[in-house]
């Protein structure tokens, strides 16, 4: 009950803290320029993913690992047109679940069932290479907010990291389409915290596009 307790006041916290940054995303520019160059989104997306918790810093486990980890994303962006050229920030909250496999320090295994929860900010490059096609890439900011162990709730992380996101999509008018590679690393910061990577994770999504600027 503590852990939830300590997860939902962080979780309280990151939102505070960025939805400054999301509602700058809509008001910043006026709304004449918007008209013309921005286009605003709303996304939903669907991932599989792999996770590994190393340095974990009690005296049972060395590593804990999850493989085909299924989760869940949605959020907002912002895409300002520049041409063939466009910048896309974006604001997502995810969650994914699955099954973790404990490493144990004695040579045993075990698993348990585990779920946790981030605020991710990719900030994405992209080109319009042909059509309705584009790419983009870009460094992804990334907050855990809760992390749960059914077997083993000592496990902290630390929330804060950083990663990558890549990826491509189709924008048939109002509705795009969207493939994407992610990576994303939190690295432990002292030795009461463990480091937490998500080095494999392919997202599908699709978004509701709104505002008549696009790339061409």
């Amino acid at each position: 009950m503590n852990t939830m307790k300590t997860n939902l006041k962080i979780s309280a916290t990151a939102l505070r803290v960025l939805m400054p940054v999301l509602m700058s995303l809509f008001v910043f520019f006026p709304k004449e320029q918007q008209a013309q160059s921005f286009t605003t989104g709303i996304t939903v997306g669907a991932s599989t993913a792999s996770v590994n918790l190393s340095n974990v810093g009690n005296s049972f486990t060395s590593t804990i690992k999850g493989n085909n980890v299924m989760g869940f994303e949605g959020g907002l962006f912002e895409r300002l047109n520049l041409g063939p050229l466009f910048i896309k920030p974006m604001v997502l909250l995810s969650y994914q679940g699955g099954t973790a496999t404990y490493y144990n320090n004695d040579g045993s295994i075990s698993s348990s069932k585990f779920d946790y929860g981030n605020i991710e900010i990719p900030l994405l490059l992209g080109l319009n290479i042909l059509g309705p096609v584009r790419i983009e890439a870009g460094p992804v900011y990334n907050w855990i907010y809760m992390t749960q162990f059914n077997d083993d709730n000592t496990v902290k992380v630390n929330p804060s990291g950083l990663g990558y996101r890549a990826g491509t999509n189709i924008e048939l008018g109002m509705i795009n389409l969207g493939l994407a590679y992610q990576g994303l690393t939190n690295k432990s910061d002292n030795s009461t915290t463990t480091t937490f990577k998500s080095p494999n994770e392919l997202i599908f999504s699709v978004a509701l596009c709104f505002g008549g600027g696009e790339s061409k």
